[in-house]
């Protein structure tokens, strides 16, 4: 590995994101950007053009700043308890460093950090991520195939890994609920002069007020639209998911045209952009 001065850790970084062509990773456990022009101009340019960008960020109560203002900036991210190592990464070379994404680090900071210079540092880099971190590399390659398993196993094994516990499916005839040990989601198509995927979830009351005032601080999902329900008569208060393309597809059980990646990564999303949401409101509560 390559050493990087303190003075250029920052601009590597942002040179990092600036050669991505398919993903960037940023693995940092506390996050303060809002006012780093610099950085948030190249995160934009990034995502002009269509570049996966996720953010990995310290699951504790104390971390609730990171949470808001990632949700406040639009990126994409989960948590990992006790979460303390700082990695960027995109498709062809890795960062190790000890500076956090902070605009104070960039400022006040003496840090140091390491650049791979061959494949063996990287993959080794990209193998510490996947088996603790959780993080799955190839997701455009793996939308642009043919699922090699039924979908629905990608499905739950996904989501299981993602959220660090057991989750659930029950079929039934319209199609399957999910049970993530804290939560249930109903998965439909709903056939009506267009054909549309429909993801449910269940909101408390305090969690339904919050949202319903503040939808902001939703992680965004481009794949749905998103509508709040307040429930009446003995129903729950529920988020609701529609998917923003029409699916050739009229039933979840015999799935055309290959749209099991669009469909798979819409509950995906929509379940964890959910989970995070009451994370975030179970600490901000204490």
């Amino acid at each position: 590995m390559k050493l990087i001065k303190p003075s250029e850790i920052s601009s590597k970084i942002m040179t990092l994101l600036e050669e991505s062509d398919e993903f960037v990773l940023l693995v940092s456990p506390y996050v303060k950007i809002s006012k780093w022009y610099k950085l948030l101009k190249k995160l934009e340019a990034a995502k002009q053009r269509n570049i996966d960008i996720e953010l990995i960020i310290r699951d504790d109560q104390t971390n609730h700043n990171s949470f808001k203002e990632l949700n406040d900036l639009g990126l994409k991210y989960s948590s990992i308890k006790d979460l303390h190592c700082k990695l960027y990464l995109n498709e062809k070379y890795a960062i190790v460093s000890s500076m956090n994404l902070l605009l104070s680090s960039e400022i006040n900071s003496i840090e140091i950090g390491y650049q791979t210079e061959n494949e063996k540092e990287y993959n080794e880099l990209k193998e510490f991520c996947t088996r603790h971190l959780f993080y799955e590399f190839n997701k455009t390659k793996t939308s642009e195939s043919k699922f090699n398993v039924d979908w629905r196993d990608f499905l739950i094994q996904t989501l299981s890994e993602k959220l660090q516990r057991d989750v659930r499916i029950q079929h039934n005839d319209e199609g399957f609920q999910l049970n993530t040990g804290t939560n249930n989601y109903s998965v439909f198509i709903y056939n009506s002069k267009q054909n549309k995927l429909r993801i449910s979830g269940i909101l408390s009351g305090k969690e339904f007020q919050e949202l319903n005032t503040n939808p902001s601080i939703l992680i965004p999902i481009e794949e749905l639209n998103i509508e709040f329900q307040q429930g009446s008569n003995g129903y729950y208060d529920t988020i609701w998911g529609t998917s923003v393309n029409t699916l050739k597809s009229q039933n979840l059980h015999e799935i055309l045209g290959g749209e099991e990646s669009e469909i798979a990564n819409a509950i995906i999303n929509f379940v964890l952009s959910v989970d995070s949401f009451k994370k975030l409101y179970r600490v901000s509560c204490k």
